[in-house]
């Protein structure tokens, strides 16, 4: 976080993307997404966001020395997007006539800590499908009905068998019904989700390199199923069947293959040393 002195007054600006409130994240995506003629409007909207100040107090108030001097600022945003902090735990159904009462859906924890499996394979699949065509809303508003949903019941997060997941658990057949439900979200909120995911994806990528290799995620996404013929490839092992497998969570799995591509690349080693 730093402190910026503006007319004498400190002002707490955020230095990473998971210093964002959830308010200041939404207004950091409206700001970056919507159209901007060239780099120096958009640095001046997100000055004006981080600041929180209106947009005409930093084209008036501000020479144009003082914006030179503090629009690094905004480079943070501009560079690699690295939210991994969880800044929408929950999002509001929007109201309808055939729903009067708003309800909440929750999200996962921060950098995927009770994503299970199963949940990935079908959340990653809508989300690289997304990253190839941001046009295609629909992939989008299919990743958000895969991550938040309602609240399980019942919910006893002190209980002794708790598991760490407010969510109901995750069922492929329920997301057709929750897209329907979600996809009237306000379009900052669903670019926040994305954007988060993205920024827990590329944590997983750095956590686990052997995993996330050039030609594992190349077969992932040539794959009909993606990431699903891993789970199928490592049912019957450690996990069990392919459903206790697919029920794992995300990192242990991931932790697993890592372990395993390691003991590969050292059999490998070893067997090129003994090479005659």
């Amino acid at each position: 976080m730093h402190d910026v002195l503006i007319n004498g007054r400190h002002r707490p600006v955020a230095s990473t993307w998971n210093e964002l409130t959830r308010p200041l994240l939404l207004q950091v995506l409206d700001a970056l997404y919507q159209p901007n003629d060239n780099e120096t409007q958009l640095r001046l909207r997100l000055l004006a966001v981080l600041l929180q100040v209106p947009l005409l107090t930093v084209l008036v108030d501000f020479t144009p020395e003082q914006i030179i001097q503090i629009q690094w600022l905004t480079d943070f945003v501009l560079a690699d997007l690295t939210l991994t902090a969880q800044r929408l735990p929950w999002v509001r159904r929007p109201r309808a006539w055939s729903h009067p009462l708003p309800r909440r859906y929750w999200g996962p924890r921060e950098n995927f800590r009770n994503l299970r499996f199963l949940e990935f394979i079908f959340a990653d699949s809508y989300f690289v499908a997304y990253a190839q065509d941001p046009t295609a809303t629909r992939w989008l508003d299919q990743l958000v009905a895969v991550l938040y949903r309602p609240q399980r019941r019942p919910y006893r997060p002190k209980s002794p068998g708790y598991g760490g997941d407010r969510r109901e658990d995750f069922n492929p057949v329920h997301v057709a019904a929750r897209v329907a439900q979600l996809r009237h979200l306000p379009p900052a909120e669903k670019l926040a989700v994305a954007t988060w995911y993205r920024g827990c994806r590329q944590q997983l990528e750095r956590d686990y390199p052997l995993v996330f290799t050039p030609a594992n995620e190349d077969a992932a996404a040539q794959a009909s199923d993606g990431w699903a013929h891993v789970a199928r490839e490592m049912s019957g092992g450690i996990f069990g069947t392919l459903e206790q497998t697919e029920q794992q969570l995300l990192r242990d799995v991931l932790a697993r293959m890592q372990d395993d591509a390691r003991r590969a690349q050292e059999l490998k080693r070893l067997a090129e040393q003994n090479r005659p």
